[in-house]
């Protein structure tokens, strides 16, 4: 799917991961690593993002020697943790649109991973995860066997079982001469709708086998064309909301797909329907009439809707908070309409219809214009505009995002991973064009820091900025995400938003245990952080620019210099301490139990 056109990524020539100019150097026999790594560049990869183990040897050697003969490669950009690479290679498919390539080493690389991989199956990110396998051959039979310690600590018996829940295919490289056939395949899995990751598991032995015999025809693998709707369910689904009297639509991630978000406003105004929108990516303008950004707005159409269009979903509603009558007809317009990754996914549907989102749209647009032509469908008026709620007074979270709101740039690229102060981000951070904001797509904390380096090398001319809370700082490895940053060129501005604890955590347990001990002391065990790590000192120590701020008017002055940080090629931290409806930082003899959250109107999120 198509997010921004492409950047090429042209490194310094002064960088050493850069292939060098100059006359070619004399060849030796390929092997392995080098038609991987040739496989890679003929696949349009342009980045590899590596963290290196006694496994990778021969590719970074046959990066060098590839380069030293004057060919291409791609840039290698060392990443400091495994999770740092994934995040930054799953957030750069998402602007990019093309599968990008992680390489780690054998087992604990893989666990390194960890609940990146998670997101990038739950945002289907096209990403060809690499990794090593310890060798298996031990009294030096061939080239590559074991030599040290750990190749016998690091051999599991099930290597690829550790990610089978969360990739769309796997594979060994077994032999030098299936390598480009095989990676054409897992490029082909990586890309086909839905994406998703992929894991490529090759053994040292294998990488040092010199490619012997004729040269192998070109891989002939084809990604599928987009999937259309069937036309006799799409003339369906269109009588059926061209009936309703109070339609919705309701999406996440249309925006995956930027033609697709002016498909979407086709069919909303022509409906006059609201549409509903957790805002994953850029779905509709903020400013578009039909996007209705406020939860509680959200609940109120979703309840009283007789008829309601989901489109590129995978969680329309929360049942427990809100839902459309049991009366509703339900149209769903999904690549994926069953959701079989997910075993539980049980929301009803009476009208599936299985199509790639811009198609879909497009077709049922065209189709609700043909109807309004002929006077079946009547003109029908745009949603009312609700007016952008207030912002409270002091120090709050919408406080920082107005305040950032107003210094950035509609071509400027967010990465939202703020929690429970979404709502906040959502309402008061206008996003009128685009492929300028993403989410993880799954809930596994940290990935928008190290995201934002993936967004910068697929985007090197845009400004990108990630709004975190303090929680998710810690989650992000910080240390390891800024220091890859600035080695490798990137710099972006990271907003934390800290409450002082695990706010996402204490909710749970007052919504749960509204008359229990912990709402009537106002405390939660185990989601206070007593001492939060110094995080601009932290920033400071990697390179970064680095500042705290208690006061609202410090906020806009903080948050320039952090963007003028970004354009003196350095890395920003700018960390907001704000007040949580969810988090009393009172000391425990000031609490009073009756103001605590637990007895404040719940949030709600169709």
């Amino acid at each position: 799917m198509s997010a921004l056109p492409h950047v090429p990524l042209d490194a310094p020539p002064s960088r050493p991961d850069v292939a060098t100019t100059g006359a070619p150097a004399p060849r030796l026999a390929g092997n392995a690593a080098e038609a991987l790594v040739s496989a890679l560049v003929r696949h349009g990869v342009e980045v590899v993002y590596l963290n290196p183990g006694t496994d990778t040897a021969p590719v970074q050697e046959a990066v060098a020697a590839l380069r030293e003969a004057g060919l291409p490669t791609p840039r290698v950009v060392l990443c400091r943790h495994e999770a740092v690479a994934l995040a930054a290679a799953h957030a750069h498919f998402a602007v990019t649109g093309r599968p990008q390539v992680v390489m780690v080493h054998v087992d604990v690389g893989t666990q390194n991973l960890g609940a990146m991989l998670h997101n990038a199956a739950r945002a289907e990110a096209g990403v060809v995860v690499i990794a090593g396998l310890t060798p298996r051959t031990t009294h030096g039979q061939v080239p590559g066997g074991r030599d040290t310690v750990v190749h016998w600590m690091q051999d599991v018996p099930d290597q690829a079982g550790i990610v089978r829940a969360y990739v769309k295919w796997s594979t060994d490289l077994y032999s030098a001469a299936t390598v480009p056939e095989q990676l054409a395949r897992a490029f082909q899995a990586a890309s086909a709708t839905p994406p998703g990751p992929v894991y490529v598991t090759v053994g040292r032995e294998v990488l040092m086998e010199t490619v012997t015999g004729p040269p192998a025809p070109a891989p002939r693998r084809a990604v599928p064309a987009r999937t259309a709707p069937d036309p006799v369910a799409l003339a369906e689904a269109a009588a059926v909301l061209v009936r309703g009297a109070r339609p919705v639509v309701v999406t996440s991630r249309v925006g995956r797909d930027v033609a697709a978000v002016a498909e979407l406003a086709r069919v909303a105004e022509l409906l006059g329907a609201p549409v509903l929108d957790r805002r994953e990516r850029v779905n509709l303008p903020s400013d578009h009439p039909c996007y209705v950004p406020d939860t509680r707005r959200s609940a109120e159409l979703l309840r009283a809707a007789d008829v309601v269009l989901v489109v590129d979903c995978d969680v329309p509603w929360v049942p427990a908070q809100a839902a459309p009558p049991a009366t509703a007809t339900v149209v769903q317009l999904d690549a994926d309409p069953v959701k079989l990754s997910m075993p539980g996914w049980d929301f009803p549907v009476d009208l599936a219809l299985q199509s790639d989102p811009l198609l879909g749209l497009r077709a049922l647009a065209d189709e609700l214009e043909r109807l309004a032509s002929t006077g079946v469908l009547a003109p029908r008026a745009l949603p009312a505009a609700v007016p952008p709620p207030p912002v409270p007074a002091g120090m709050t979270p919408a406080a920082v995002v107005r305040a950032l709101d107003e210094l950035l740039d509609p071509e400027d690229l967010v990465l939202d991973e703020t929690v429970t102060n979404i709502e906040a981000v959502r309402t008061g951070l206008a996003r009128t064009l685009p492929g300028t904001t993403f989410q993880c797509g799954g809930s596994g904390l940290g990935w928008a820091m190290p995201g934002a380096i993936g967004a910068r090398l697929a985007a090197p001319d845009r400004r990108v900025v990630a709004v975190v809370g303090d929680g998710t700082f810690v989650f992000s490895g910080p240390t390891a995400t800024l220091l890859t940053a600035r080695d490798a060129g990137t710099p972006f501005l990271t907003v934390v938003l800290a409450n002082g604890g695990y706010a996402a955590s204490r909710r749970p347990v007052f919504d749960l245990f509204p008359d229990g001990a912990s709402a009537r002391s106002g405390d939660v065990v185990g989601t206070l952080f007593p001492e939060p790590p110094d995080a601009a000192l932290l920033a400071g120590a990697c390179g970064a620019h680095g500042e705290d701020v208690t006061t609202t008017a410090e906020l806009a002055p903080a948050l320039a210099r952090g963007l003028a940080a970004l354009a003196e090629g350095r890395c920003a931290v700018v960390v907001a301490h704000v007040d949580s409806p969810w988090i009393d930082r009172s000391p425990p003899d000031d609490r009073t139990a009756p103001t605590h959250p637990s007895a404040r109107p719940r949030g709600e999120r169709p």
